[in-house]
């Protein structure tokens, strides 16, 4: 399947999901949201592409990321309810993702950032 249709598919269900997201605010008891998985998508103008592989403990975050045009290598994070905040250790790489379900979105150098979860679930989910 070509770039330009993986992410036009990709782009289609992120909108097609966040129409459908609740608006209900989480309870107050909620914890944060659990980013563990593997997460592709890239950039809203298809210049990047990227596979991020995310294991969460508690609210600290560790893996890797691919692509994302800096040297592939480990990750870094911070969740803080629907909220992941990443850093790169070896690269300026600093996404601030808002996850729903397998969906996350933010921003990477001002451009739009779409990504989905695939493979297993976590086993808290």
């Amino acid at each position: 399947m070509s770039k330009t249709l993986r992410l036009v598919l990709l782009g289609s269900l992120i909108t097609t999901f966040a129409g459908c997201a609740s608006s209900a605010s989480p309870s107050a008891s909620a914890g944060p949201v659990d980013v563990t998985g593997t997460w592709m998508g890239g950039t809203a103008t298809g210049t990047t592409d990227m596979t991020l592989r995310l294991r969460q403990t508690g609210t600290n975050v560790t893996g890797t990321v691919t692509g994302a045009g800096i040297p592939d290598g480990p990750i870094n994070g911070v969740v803080g309810g629907n909220t992941v905040q990443l850093s790169a250790e070896r690269a300026a790489f600093a996404p601030r993702l808002v996850v729903r379900g397998d969906l996350a979105s933010g921003e990477l150098d001002g451009v739009p950032l779409n990504l989905v979860r695939f493979g297993p679930a976590p086993s808290s989910r």
